[in-house]
């Protein structure tokens, strides 16, 4: 039946229709006087309505979403309640890789609650049970002004819940979506976070998921602690997470942590939280924040975070020591305690001294070098490979001095470039272009200074090997093949060029050997980059262990 032709018999159809979904008997004889060839259709249609559930107005109960979750509508006109045991789930507040919390109210008391439960399509394995169950045990032994109480615990028809404070307003991290904080506020917020956190550590509980967005900012910005997901507790939980296994959020969690050396993670490791949170407070981004959890994992084991003042130039020079002490790498160099922290943040409050000493130079130098770690390693080699070559020039005397400028001159030019490229990576838009930018100079200069001196025939070709590795640890593998290629090419060509200059390169084979072995050094590299970036997916989109 085409629609187009023949509109006042689809117009017909959809009245039928109209009446089997409003419960009323349609006009079939009617109808089918002025269509008879409806017949048929109409009898599957009436077939199809009697195996539909009958209506009932008057009161409709259907299974939401978990066992003992019921919508019931008072007539149709009324909104949509749905029940879970005592409480009236009013809307969805979050939900994370397990969990997910309404907001409801408790019918008996009549008080409004933030309840959460596993969620419904989650198939619950014994340890996810047995987290969620540990999540509602560390909460409830808490009580302190700055942590969400929980009110009760338990379960609805074999679905667990527990039902904690409700607090009305807005996450840290929301309110950090429109700028850092002045840094009076966000030493007020930390610091009373971080009086709740010891409490914590007091109970024998340290929390491993402190961030901004499980830090509720109720009225008048009154911070409180919430989520205990992956509380770790100190006094029989030794084996609840196995050695390796890394749990909580990258840009927040301390360098043990980001390890899964399970055993060295306590207090301390809080307090490194903290430092992550004030920073990010102060500055309007976490210290560390990456392309991919990989990226951003590398960067807390192995890199230093951008002084806050670099960031923000006006803020205090005392609130940025404070913040950089929490997040040294050795947990033996940060706050004792988080009540130390406090203790450091009211001082500053109160406009006392604060007992926070800046590092030394060799320590700020430590700091550099891992902060800014391609250009500190390149810095390094061509400082070794300058004081070689000027001692050779000095003790041996049998380099003319024009070469030695010379090679000395590409050195130096080496040096200027990674320092460009180093600026060029640190604005995110031109990252990308950075890389590939310094592997390409990286490359170039080394081919040019092996012109230059006349070592296609001596050991120093293993630079290219070594280049072609160094790309592998920016974790990209297209830019390692751009290396290798590169290399290859450039070696092939000094290839030409001493062939043209001496007449024959002696032992052919072994260059061609040579050039094999990169490509296969680039296909071992690649694939192991490779493997590394398919763990970070999956660490991406992983379920909470």
């Amino acid at each position: 039946m085409n629609p187009t032709a023949d509109e006042p018999t689809f117009a017909l159809l959809q009245a039928y229709l109209d009446d089997l979904q409003r419960g009323r008997a349609p006009d079939r004889q009617s109808l089918l006087a002025r269509e008879p060839g409806l017949g048929r259709l109409l009898d599957c249609l009436d077939a199809l309505d009697e195996l539909a559930p009958p209506a009932d107005t008057d009161h409709q109960e259907t299974v939401l979403f978990a066992a003992g979750v019921v919508v019931n509508a008072a007539g149709p006109g009324a909104a949509p309640q749905p029940q879970f045991g005592k409480y009236v789930l009013e809307a969805e507040l979050g939900r994370g890789g397990m969990g997910v919390v309404y907001r409801a109210r408790q019918t008996d008391l009549g008080r409004p609650v933030a309840l959460k439960m596993i969620q419904p399509h989650f198939l619950a394995s014994p340890d996810h049970l047995r987290r969620f169950h540990d999540e509602a045990r560390a909460a409830a032994v808490v009580s302190h002004p700055h942590v969400v109480a929980v009110y009760e615990a338990g379960e609805v028809n074999g679905q667990p819940f527990f039902a904690m404070q409700y607090v009305a307003g807005h996450c840290l991290s929301q309110r950090l979506r429109q700028g850092p904080l002045e840094p009076a506020d966000a030493a007020r917020i930390v610091c009373a976070v971080a009086g709740a956190v010891q409490h914590l550590h007091e109970q024998g509980i340290v929390h491993r998921d402190l961030k901004p967005s499980n830090i509720l900012l109720g009225e008048g910005g009154h911070p409180y602690v919430t989520d205990f997901g992956l509380v770790k507790l100190l006094s029989g939980d030794s084996q609840r997470t196995s050695t390796g296994v890394i749990v909580g959020t990258p840009s927040y969690m301390a360098p043990e942590q980001a390890a899964g050396r399970h055993a060295e993670v306590g207090p301390r490791s809080d307090v490194y939280s903290l430092g992550a949170i004030l920073y990010e407070a102060l500055t309007g981004r976490p210290p560390f924040q990456e392309e991919s959890p990989l990226d951003t994992l590398v960067q807390v084991l192995e890199g230093e975070p951008v002084p806050p003042r670099q960031l923000r130039p006006a803020l205090p020079a005392d609130l940025e020591l404070i913040c950089l002490r929490c997040l040294e790498k050795a947990p033996e160099d940060r706050f004792a305690s988080a009540h130390d922290l406090a203790a450091a943040l009211d001082s500053f409050l109160k406009g006392e001294d604060v007992d926070v000493r800046p590092p030394g130079a060799v320590a700020r130098l430590k700091r550099w070098a891992r902060r800014e770690p391609a250009l500190a390693s390149r810095l390094v080699m061509l400082l070794a490979c300058m004081t070689i070559a000027q001692g050779y020039y000095q003790f041996l005397g049998d380099t003319p001095l024009s070469l030695h400028l010379e090679v000395q001159g590409l050195l130096a030019a080496w040096a200027a470039s990674a320092f460009l490229c180093q600026r060029l990576l640190g604005v995110p838009r031109r990252a990308d272009v950075a890389r590939y930018l310094w592997a390409a100079l990286d490359v170039g200069l080394f081919s040019l200074l092996v012109l230059r001196a006349d070592y296609v025939d001596t050991p120093a070709v293993v630079g290219y090997p070594l280049l072609i590795a160094a790309a592998g640890l920016w974790f990209r593998p297209g830019l390692v093949w751009f290396t290798a290629g590169a290399g290859a090419a450039s070696y092939a060509l000094l290839l030409a060029l001493a062939t043209a200059r001496h007449g024959e390169v002696k032992a052919i084979n072994l260059h061609v050997v040579f050039l094999l072995s990169l490509v296969l050094l680039a296909l071992v590299t690649a694939y192991q980059v490779q493997r590394v970036r398919a763990l970070s997916k999956y660490y991406e989109h992983r379920p909470l262990p």
